[in-house]
């Protein structure tokens, strides 16, 4: 039976696999798996001479050690042979022994994409739909009706129900009652005595000049009381107003900051977040918001990303399981999915994000403003 020689070296992203006649050189890159074979020329043998009958003499054949037998090679083969080892050496040198340029191709590659996911206007929040007239809706509350279903069937939030109808956010409703939802998230604000624009643009954290073009004011320095006003993006007060934790677990297994690549430890990355321990358990929307982007997103696998009003978003990466849909509107702690370990990870855990634009904010900084 005839023996096959082979043997498999793995570097890294790169392997070598050597066969009696064959060596297969593989590299699993971002996109595309590399394969390159080289089939090796061996000398030719006389088979005639391999089936030559042996005759007994009587005498043990003369020993010849195994260096004699070695050096029977032709010196090309040798050349060709010792060429290739050193080509073999120096490609898995590259690939294993410094692989920062490797690694610095994949982590470009998915912050590029989640930045121009972040940037893009699909996932901004803030910025209202030109030439859409405000329309404020009345809608009678049936057996059965909560207010998701409510928000969702007028594509609001919950919160611009709570504070235009001014009820809680875990009130009960009474079947009968009528509800004013206008056609955009905000609230509507009736003037009274005394007040301007300039204080309640203050108390709701929202720009004076969407107020003004939003109720089209000829006058703003004079609005008569009584007078009802849409506040754009504007939310109930009686809600908290910054971020809660999305998991129900408080500890935090890498901050936010520079740290050494858990995948390669002679490497450091910025980590843009914080990486919470959540062993497959239920992530909750941190603040209320729209549902900006839910799928696949390159190294973090699995990804949530909800806008909220005044350019803020949060992202919920490396998740097993979504329950929510782009486009949904979420309240303050309503369940959104489950942490899980796709994408490039090292372990089930929650990776969490808080941008204001484009840029990257500590979020233990707002979890501790909520306990202070």
């Amino acid at each position: 039976m005839k023996r096959i020689f082979s043997k498999t070296i793995k570097f890294s992203r790169f392997t070598v696999s050597l066969f009696t006649n064959e060596i297969m050189l593989v590299f699993i890159g971002d996109k595309k798996i590399y394969i390159k074979n080289i089939r090796l020329r061996l000398p030719s043998v006389d088979i005639s001479s391999l089936r030559r009958p042996r005759i007994k003499t009587g005498r043990r054949p003369a020993y010849r050690p195994y260096s004699s037998r070695r050096n029977n090679l032709p010196a090309r083969t040798k050349k060709h042979a010792f060429a290739l080892a050193a080509a073999i050496l120096a490609i898995s040198y590259v690939f294993s022994v410094s692989p920062s340029k490797q690694k610095n191709s994949i982590a470009p590659d998915d912050e590029t994409i989640k930045k121009n996911l972040l940037l893009s206007k699909n996932t901004d929040y803030s910025s209202p739909e030109k030439g859409l007239k405000l329309i404020i809706n009345e809608h009678t509350i049936a057996r059965g009706d909560f207010l998701q279903k409510i928000a969702k069937k007028y594509g609001v939030s919950v919160e611009t129900i709570c504070g235009t109808n001014k009820i809680t956010t875990d009130g009960i409703l009474t079947v009968g009652a009528v509800l004013k939802i206008p056609n955009k998230d905000g609230i509507l604000y009736t003037m009274q005595k005394g007040s301007d624009l300039v204080s309640i643009a203050k108390k709701y954290k929202v720009s004076l000049k969407k107020i003004i073009e939003e109720n089209d004011l000829k006058n703003p320095d004079f609005v008569a009381a009584n007078t009802v006003l849409f506040i754009p993006d504007a939310k109930p007060l009686n809600l908290f107003s910054g971020f809660i934790w999305p998991s129900l677990l408080r500890a935090v297994t890498c901050g936010y900051g520079w740290r050494r690549n858990p995948f390669e430890p002679s490497q450091t990355e910025f980590h843009t977040g914080l990486d919470i321990r959540s062993n497959f358990q239920w992530i909750k929307a941190s603040k209320y918001g729209k549902v900006a982007y839910t799928g696949w997103l390159g190294g973090y696998g699995k990804t949530v990303v909800i806008a909220h009003p005044g350019g803020w978003k949060t992202l919920y990466a490396h998740l097993s399981r979504i329950i929510v849909k782009t486009g949904q509107h979420v309240k303050q702690g309503q369940l959104i999915a489950m942490s899980g370990n796709t994408g490039r990870s090292t372990g089930a855990h929650l990776h969490f994000e808080i941008l204001r634009g484009d840029k990257n904010i500590n979020p233990y900084i707002y979890f501790r403003k909520k306990r202070e």
